[in-house]
């Protein structure tokens, strides 16, 4: 069984969490409950094979895209579909402390691309304690760049920025 209101542990980011989904039992879908003190985020990017949700449950976050930034308000919702469309990154801008519900696809192996520092991360599909494999990457030091791409694809606007135009 798991709660929100679970303890939270620091992670690798250095951002107070609770993996609710993996303490409930999911095996492949995942959520988080995220913390973010003043000035905490969590950096840019995107993944090839996962989409992901967020909602804001506390306080208000600045949310980045292809677009830009955004403040989004408590309570919003903002679907990240797969590949460079569902680009994104968040912070907290403000004084409190925020609260983020973050569920996604765990159907395989994670590839995060991280634009801004030209990176791409490959992670094995099991829970964390379990996990064979998990590494981050700098794409400038490939050896090939297999089908004659070796470079980010690049952000671009997904269905949220086009809803709103």
């Amino acid at each position: 069984m798991s709660n929100l209101s679970d303890s939270l542990e620091l992670t690798a980011d250095g951002i107070r969490a609770v993996r609710i989904a993996e303490r409930a039992g999911a095996e492949y879908l995942g959520a988080s409950m995220y913390e973010l003190q003043p000035g905490e985020e969590m950096v840019f990017h995107y993944h090839v094979q996962r989409e992901e949700l967020l909602i804001v449950l506390e306080g208000q976050l600045g949310l980045r895209s292809a677009d830009g930034w955004e403040v989004l308000p408590e309570g919003e919702v903002v679907a990240f579909p797969r590949g460079e469309r569902g680009a994104h990154g968040y912070r907290n801008r403000g004084e409190e402390p925020v609260r983020v519900l973050m569920i996604s696809e765990m159907n395989g192996p994670n590839i995060s691309v991280y634009p801004d520092a030209d990176q791409i991360g490959v992670f094995d599909a099991g829970r964390r304690a379990e996990r064979r494999f998990g590494a981050l990457f700098n794409v400038a030091d490939a050896v090939a760049d297999y089908g004659g791409r070796g470079k980010i694809v690049p952000p671009a606007p997904g269905p949220r920025q086009a809803r709103r135009e």
